[in-house]
Formats: structure tokens, C-alpha cells, sequence
């Protein structure tokens, strides 16, 4: 990250909830003998926190788990209307307006560009 901009003293790094943060962390409050020590290695363990759930959900997405688990937790509302493909929407046309990249159409050269 080119830049981030996080602070361990002032602001709401007294609220408690905060604080034990920045605790369990051991980054509250100045570092005295390198001045800005603790903000740097709090970005740095911000970095790489994103770094891992980014990785963590390339790696879902390449495997398919998260698509997988999205079904599985019906993540998708009740109300919604299915999604209506190409396809589907091609076929319940009349046949003479079919284009000739329906299913089961003869399809003329140069008319159903597939990559």
C-alpha cells in the first residue's frame, strides 16, 4: 500500500476497546526511542492483514468454495427473480426473430462472433 495512514497515540487510541487493541498489538503509544516506530509496524500488520484476505479470496474464487458456500448459505434473497441468459431470452422469441446465435439455429458465416 503506497500509503496508509494509522496512528497509536491520540484520537480514539484511548477508548478502551481501542486501546486493548493496540495493546495485544504492542503498538500503543509513542515509541520513544525510534519515534514513529509503532505506526510503522502498525500500517505493516494492517498491509498485511489485507494482504491475507485478499489472497484468502482469490484462492476461494479459484476453487469455486466461495460461489459454494454463497449457495449453500442461500445468500441470495427470497424475493429476487431469477436471472434471465441470452439464451433464455432468445428462445422465447418467434423463430423468424431468432438471431443466429440461438441454440438450434443455423447459423449464417460470420454472424455468431465466439470467443
Amino acid at each position: 500500500m503506497p500509503c496508509i495512514e494509522v496512528g497509536t497515540i491520540g484520537g480514539g487510541t484511548q477508548l478502551p476497546a481501542q486501546a486493548a487493541c493496540l495493546d495485544i498489538l504492542g503498538v500503543r503509544g509513542p515509541n520513544y526511542e525510534k519515534p514513529g516506530a509503532n505506526s510503522q509496524r502498525l500500517a505493516r500488520i494492517i498491509c498485511a492483514s489485507v494482504m491475507a484476505g485478499e489472497l484468502s479470496l482469490c484462492c476461494a474464487l479459484a476453487a469455486g468454495h466461495l460461489v459454494k458456500s454463497h449457495m449453500a448459505h442461500n445468500r441470495a434473497s427470497a424475493t429476487t427473480t431469477p436471472a434471465i441468459t441470452p439464451a433464455q431470452s432468445q428462445t422465447s422469441l418467434e423463430p423468424s426473430k431468432q438471431n443466429a446465435c440461438t441454440p438450434n439455429a443455423t447459423p449464417e458465416v460470420g454472424s455468431c462472433i465466439k470467443s
